[in-house]
């Protein structure tokens, strides 16, 4: 048996090798080479761009939600901040807001934020 005369199946298309290149096709065949392009085993291309978009979507979505649920917290601790400070303002300085408000360590954090450090 002569491995020359064996044909290689890739892509859909049969390459037959020829005993005179001394099977140069068989060894292209079997580095994924055909007309000087690189064929791997996982691509995309084959697969719907609806698919892409779907999940593009969807991923948004949890992003929107996520977003959402987190400005809805804050907005509901701002509300808590401002109705103690109608009461007074050692009540508004025992909400969340109004500790993080009092907290050297935060405005050393924003500090450093405006610097760029």
């Amino acid at each position: 048996m002569n491995i020359n005369k064996l044909s290689s199946h890739i892509n859909g298309e049969i390459n037959e090798t020829n005993a005179a290149k001394g099977g140069q096709e068989a060894s292209d065949s079997a580095q994924g080479k055909s007309d000087g392009k690189v064929v791997d085993k996982v691509s995309i291309e084959n697969y719907n761009s609806n698919n892409e978009k779907l999940f593009a979507k969807l991923e948004l979505e949890k992003l929107n939600h996520g977003s959402s649920e987190r400005l809805k917290d804050m907005k509901a601790k701002i509300n808590e901040y401002k109705e103690a400070k109608k009461v007074s303002a050692e009540a508004a300085q025992q909400t969340e807001i109004g500790q993080k408000l009092n907290d050297p360590d935060v405005w050393g954090k924003i500090a450093d934020d405006i610097l760029g450090s």
